[in-house]
């Protein structure tokens, strides 16, 4: 499902990446000051000590690298669809959890499920692919992690409260993204639209959250 569409994404990453090296530049980011305030936003989605999280789309594991240097004492677990994203990252973190996979179109193994499963710029750059095709893939993967998730799924996504718009890039209004997962996932949500980037986070919760 959606292979061509991945196909154009894993490209433009792994073109970052070859460029760039295991440096937040190789896997798109502007800056680790942006980065790690991404990251930052994500992780307060709940207290994720003694959690299982999921990483989709981890890229180069850096989320990991954020936590443990935060004193976050949780299980990572991070899957990509980029085998040169993931050989790269084990070199850095030989014993972290990282997997080769497709979590929208692999058969569901164990080892997919989490507390909570976070994306961080993984519906960002569309390239060439139509923006229905893509709004189409965004939403299935969302409905599948969330799927996925015991307690919920956090990502982020670029607002179309800009100052102008990058034609290879995918921006969603947080008014639509917030009524479609209401209506697709459910009421339990928190909508992040507080930080100094052209985008916002969101927290979809199984029950109310109350940690």
């Amino acid at each position: 499902m959606f292979n061509k569409a991945k196909s154009i994404c894993r490209k433009h990453y792994e073109d970052a990446l070859s460029k760039y090296g295991d440096t937040p530049q190789g896997v798109n980011w502007s800056s680790a000051e942006s980065q790690f305030l991404r990251f930052q936003i994500l992780s307060e989605v709940d207290d994720l000590n003694g959690k299982r999280i999921h990483d989709v789309g981890c890229g180069l594991a850096h989320f990991s690298d954020f936590l443990a240097r935060r004193g976050t004492n949780c299980e990572y677990v991070g899957s990509d669809i980029s085998l040169l994203m993931i050989e790269k990252a084990k070199r850095r973190l030989p014993h972290a959890q990282l997997h080769v996979a497709d979590i929208l179109d692999d058969a569901t193994q164990e080892w997919m499920s989490a507390d909570y499963l976070f994306a961080s710029g993984v519906f960002y750059v569309r390239g060439i692919n139509p923006h229905t095709t893509w709004r189409q893939f965004v939403e299935e993967m969302l409905i599948r992690m969330f799927s996925l998730a015991k307690k919920g799924i956090a990502f982020n996504m670029l607002t179309t409260h800009v100052d102008y718009e990058e034609s290879n890039l995918f921006y969603l209004s947080p008014a639509k993204a917030l009524d479609w997962c209401i209506t697709n996932l459910g009421r339990h949500l928190v909508l992040r639209h507080d930080y100094p980037l052209w985008e916002y986070t969101m927290y979809v919760y199984k029950q109310p959250n109350r940690s």
